[in-house]
């Protein structure tokens, strides 16, 4: 049985990631506080740095970048590789300041958007 606390409430609302913070506990704000809630996960790409929180307790598990993404998980390597099953966790991106690789990573996007 999958327990998910927050579910009903981040359907109310359309800022997940504002809710998330609110209700997410202290000591896993502080290991996200550089991230961003990422609502559709058909956004991340591979080496993506993200982090992972757990769904049913809200506590923070692993960060690390993503080197694969299937249909039902996502693989990041940490200190290890770690599968993760998309409907356990809530992902966070680490969004990155620098604009010219933005610009580079929204390019590429664009492009892969336009070819399939």
């Amino acid at each position: 049985m999958n327990i998910e606390p927050l579910e009903n409430i981040l359907k109310i609302y359309n800022d997940k990631n504002k809710v998330l913070f609110y209700y997410l506990p202290e000591k896993t704000i502080e290991k996200i506080k550089e991230y961003k809630f990422v609502n559709d996960l058909d956004i991340l790409f591979l080496n993506d740095k993200i982090s992972v929180v757990c769904k049913k307790s809200g506590i923070f598990f692993k960060s690390g970048n993503i080197i694969k993404i299937t249909k039902d998980y996502i693989m990041i390597k940490s200190t290890r590789n770690i599968n993760l099953n998309k409907k356990d966790f809530y992902f966070f991106k680490y969004e990155k300041s620098n604009k010219s690789s933005r610009n580079n990573k929204k390019f590429y996007e664009e492009l892969l958007k336009s070819l399939s």
